[in-house]
């Protein structure tokens, strides 16, 4: 007979972090919440309290919606959920470039998808656009600009190659299949430790999944 178990280790892989609210409001704090269990769920990242880390995040409502691209800065790297970011999509989009994902429309092969029109966009924020990544397109990402995305008021900034995606992109309900599947590859989610025991005729595999500590409450 033969048993099978998984353990879920919880291991400091990434960037162990806090969350600091009190500048957060009642809504923002239950959708940061709801987020939070939108990752457990869809991956291996999981979030506590700070302890003693250096790295860690402090989530503040500051001006807009922000946060650096991976683990950049210690005693405490600022995420801010601002003014009308307090929805699960842009909170999710916050909290994955804090793992370190950048923006879909700057993937390696977005000119086959999209069109950036360079000379809509304020030229204050050109940077958004530039290429930098290296995975498959995805149009569904939470992570993609929306179509008018800081538009300088003559036209689009993003036309889709596909025109069946064009009020498509840009969506904030919340994190696509492909963001999760991506970041389950990024973190290792789904490789896990393997001892077997063996007691009598029964064999028993145990599985310890490693779980990655990300974010927290205290």
């Amino acid at each position: 007979m033969r048993l099978e178990r998984c353990f879920f280790l919880l291991l400091n892989l990434a960037v162990s972090s806090a969350v600091s609210l009190p500048t957060v409001n009642l809504n923002a704090k239950g959708v940061i919440m709801r987020a939070f269990d939108q990752f457990r769920v869809k991956s291996c990242i999981d979030f506590k309290p700070r302890d003693s880390e250096d790295f860690y995040l402090n989530i503040q409502k500051l001006n807009g919606c922000f946060s650096y691209i991976g683990q950049r800065i210690a005693n405490g790297q600022n995420l801010s959920i601002g003014a009308r970011c307090d929805t699960l999509g842009i909170v999710e989009h916050e909290i994955l470039h804090a793992l370190g994902f950048f923006h879909e429309q700057s993937r390696y092969d977005r000119d086959d998808y999209v069109q950036i029109v360079s000379a809509n966009i304020l030229p204050v924020n050109i940077h958004f656009f530039i290429i930098s990544t290296f995975s498959p397109y995805d149009y569904m990402s939470v992570m993609h600009y929306r179509k008018n995305a800081f538009t300088n008021g003559n036209g689009l900034t993003i036309i889709t190659i596909d025109p069946k995606f064009q009020d498509v992109i840009g969506q904030r309900l919340e994190m696509s299949p492909y963001d999760a599947k991506e970041l389950n590859l990024l973190y290792s989610c789904s490789e896990c430790l393997q001892t077997v025991e063996q007691y009598g005729e029964n064999v028993e595999i145990i599985k310890i999944c490693m779980f990655t500590f990300v974010l927290v409450q205290r």
